[in-house]
């Protein structure tokens, strides 16, 4: 994977629902003729939310360090850590433009 920060995340939703409750996050998707069900925490539920391909992940990560007064490291780590998941459960893309 390129440089993350410069990266763009999309959500892909065919396979999936998806509700917030309070700053969490809920959602269903169906991987392989299975439902699985994915409660996120308010880092990656922020996360999810902004996934619109529109925002890259580095100015992500700044917000996320704002919002929920961590450190870059922390805010990078738990940032690589969502979209790594994510993208293995086939529920976001990541490309090197905007969408």
């Amino acid at each position: 994977m390129e440089n993350i920060k410069d990266c763009y995340i999309k959500r892909i939703e065919e396979n999936a629902v998806w509700t917030k409750l309070d700053e969490d996050v809920m959602i269903i998707a169906t991987v392989e003729n299975q439902e699985k069900v994915l409660n996120l925490n308010k880092t990656a539920a922020f996360l999810w939310e902004s996934s619109d391909g529109k925002i890259p992940v580095g100015t992500l990560i700044e917000q996320m360090c704002q919002k929920f007064d961590v450190n870059s490291e922390t805010a990078l780590n738990d940032a690589v850590e969502f979209i790594e998941d994510m993208k293995k459960r086939g529920l976001i893309a990541v490309s090197a433009t905007a969408v």
